[in-house]
């Protein structure tokens, strides 16, 4: 299935996106031109239910929806990831996020994708015999399983989770890459360290034909934001995320709210 995302990861171009709660919110964010978006279910309330409704949203409204699903990668090995991706693929998601702790999670979340089962209880993926075959392998090849490493370890499994068959993008969460690789707990998006990391995931990604996508961590101005974007498309990361929309209209609007202040006081 071809999407917004897809379509610019497989053609070498870069696809920008935001963390989004609400179905409203995923409708304006199509309009505006995003490629794609993330549904958590990591930090905040959003269950199977509501993913599914989220999902159908983005698809009518054009960008591809994204699922991180639930995990605490800080807590060790969870077998529930790899069960959770067969359930996000089963509601017919392509593209699945999953932090974990280290590689055998994600050989088993690959493992899984190869499965059959994509909305098998709401349309029949196949309309005979023969598509069992050809249809499955081409859904197989469109499947993306996107491990985001943000432990120490599995940080330090990142090239052997982009030269891993069937891995064809993997995602840093900069915000905690970076508290893990300059061991502090504020993190700092322009550390050396940190872009020599980020450098070396990008060669060995096109080295495997696997793209690399990253945030932008936190910054408080939408100035300082966009500069992160530009940064990281310089340094060749194809999947931005620009943090969530709630964030970016905090961002914004405290800016907004400061300016007014004195007009506001008289």
């Amino acid at each position: 299935m071809s999407t917004p995302l897809v379509e610019k990861l497989q053609s070498g171009k870069t696809a920008l996106g935001l963390y989004i709660n609400s179905p409203d919110m995923v409708d304006l964010c199509g309009y505006l031109g995003l490629d794609w978006f993330m549904i958590d279910q990591m930090f905040t309330a959003n269950d199977w239910g509501k993913t599914e409704v989220l999902m159908h949203t983005g698809e009518a409204a054009g960008i591809t929806p994204v699922v991180r699903i639930q995990s605490n990668p800080w807590l060790g090995y969870d077998h529930r990831l790899a069960v959770d991706v067969s359930r996000a693929l089963g509601l017919g998601l392509q593209c699945v996020l999953v932090s974990n702790s280290g590689m055998k999670e994600i050989e088993e979340c690959v493992e899984v994708s190869k499965d059959w089962h994509r909305k098998a209880l709401t349309i029949h993926p196949y309309a005979s015999f023969d598509d069992w075959g050809r249809v499955h392998d081409k859904t197989v090849e469109e499947t993306f399983v996107i491990p985001q490493p943000e432990t120490k370890q599995a940080l330090d499994d990142i090239e052997a989770m982009i030269k891993m068959p069937g891995v064809k993008a993997v995602f840093i969460a900069m915000t905690d890459a970076s508290r893990v690789i300059t061991e502090s707990h504020q993190p700092d998006f322009y550390d050396a360290r940190l872009w020599e990391y980020v450098d070396r995931a990008v060669e060995l990604g096109r080295e495997h034909n696997v793209a690399i996508g990253a945030n932008t961590s936190y910054a408080y101005s939408m100035q300082e934001i966009r500069k992160r974007v530009e940064h990281l498309q310089e340094h060749g990361v194809q999947m931005i995320m620009a943090q969530g929309a709630n964030f970016l209209f905090q961002v914004a609007m405290t800016e907004f709210m400061r300016e007014l202040e004195a007009v506001l006081a008289e």
